[in-house]
């Protein structure tokens, strides 16, 4: 082979970006990315990056902290701006009828969270209104308020998160298509690409749904599809806030948004006839008509003067979604050296930055850390443990969102 990696990364998205800078914080210098188009092209140049840390399991709770916390000090943690926003965050689910279960698990999983650091509480309706006196709040018996968390510019983020792993000495390779994963006698030995091959010990695929044909080229199945997703930016009424709103993860009204610059609103709705399934390769990138119209129609439910924005500019894109709709970071069985950094189901850019830590021990030391990825791995989806709940505090979701808590 012409080209040699200690450690060939596939993608250069949040992850791929994050896994390379943590490397080389581990002293491994000879990492190559290798992205087909530009940094931050795919799923993450065209996520909102919300960063709640409302999750009802510890693993994937620890890691939204954990990035949380780098997010929050990117200039000193990693270098260069990433764009945050504290705006502070409001989480909602159902708590009616068969989900009035909802309430108590709320308080259960707000106490696990202040025992990882995450700082959370369980707000009533009235509370919710005297911090957003815009909304509406006689569907829901109770909310979950986190002050610290907001959002990130996720093209910013990306690309310093790129710039830092090439500061620690890490290669970057834009506009470079990787075309096969190469094997021999149960390893990996690198990777083709469309400039030709690249012989590596360690590959990480990391390239969400469009990792899926790559792992099959070697007959390795993975339960991931690529779900189209619509967005919109909505221009806000004088009614709303030049300066914005919270960050909205709004199960029960069903729509989740941030700010989007002043007077904007960034928005999309949740799960069912909205999320199709496509090919990633070939799928269309615009917002349907009058897709602004629905999404306007959800917020609404929370924030009647959103019902008279105005429609600025939608796009669509993919979320690489799994069975458990949680994300698989593991080793790949039967094949050394191969890991698997995919399947985040729309949930992913908030963890990112903590997940190429802990990736990034797995792959040098054995083991993950902060957080212990053993509950990711690829296998819980041919022993059957991807049915069972990854927390008994798991909320009771009577629609469609499009993802877990």
């Amino acid at each position: 082979m012409s080209e040699r990696a200690e450690v060939v990364i596939i993608g250069g998205g949040i992850m791929g970006t994050s896994l390379a800078y943590a490397l080389t914080q581990l002293g491994v210098r000879d990492v190559l990315l290798l992205e087909r188009r530009v940094i931050a092209s795919g799923a993450s140049g065209k996520t909102g990056a919300l960063l709640r840390q409302h999750y009802t399991n510890v693993p994937e709770a620890t890691l939204a902290h954990r990035s949380l916390q780098m997010f929050a000090n990117w200039s000193d943690a990693v270098g260069g701006d990433c764009g945050f926003a504290r705006t502070g965050s409001i989480v909602t689910v159902a708590t009616s009828g068969e989900d009035a279960v909802n309430i108590e698990r709320m308080q259960r999983v707000v106490a696990m969270q202040r025992e990882i650091g995450i700082q959370s509480e369980v707000i009533s309706p009235d509370q919710l209104f005297e911090l957003q006196p815009f909304d509406r709040a006689d569907d829901i018996a109770a909310a979950i308020y986190e002050r610290d968390s907001g959002y990130v510019d996720a093209v910013a983020a990306t690309r310093s998160m790129a710039e830092a792993a090439i500061r620690g000495g890490a290669r970057i390779r834009e506009g470079c298509t990787v075309t096969t994963l190469r094997s021999d006698g149960g390893r990996v030995t690198g990777v083709e690409t469309d400039a030709g091959p690249i012989a590596a010990g360690t590959v990480v695929c990391a390239a969400g749904a469009w990792s899926v044909p790559l792992l099959a080229g070697i007959g390795l199945d993975v339960p991931v599809e690529a779900q189209r997703v619509q967005v919109v930016v909505l221009n806000r009424p004088l009614e709303m806030p030049t300066d914005g709103t919270m960050t909205y993860v709004d199960t029960a009204a069903g729509f989740f948004c941030r700010n989007w610059g002043p007077g904007r609103t960034f928005a999309g709705v949740g799960g069912g006839e909205f999320h199709d399934i496509v090919d990633p390769f070939s799928f269309d990138e615009r917002s349907a008509p009058g897709f602004g119209e629905v999404v306007k129609s959800y917020i609404a439910r929370r924030m009647p003067a959103m019902e008279r924005a105005h429609e600025l500019f939608g796009y669509a894109g993919i979320y690489d979604m799994t069975p458990d709709t949680h994300p698989i970071l593991s080793s790949a069985d039967g094949l050394d050296g191969l890991y698997l950094m995919l399947g985040f189901s729309g949930a992913g850019f908030k963890k990112g930055p903590a997940i190429g830590e802990s990736l990034a021990h797995l792959i040098v030391h054995g083991h993950g850390n902060p957080v212990d990825l053993t509950p990711f791995r690829l296998s819980r989806f041919g022993d059957g443990t991807w049915e069972q709940p990854w927390s008994e505090n798991e909320y009771s979701f009577s629609t469609d969102f499009g993802h877990k808590f």
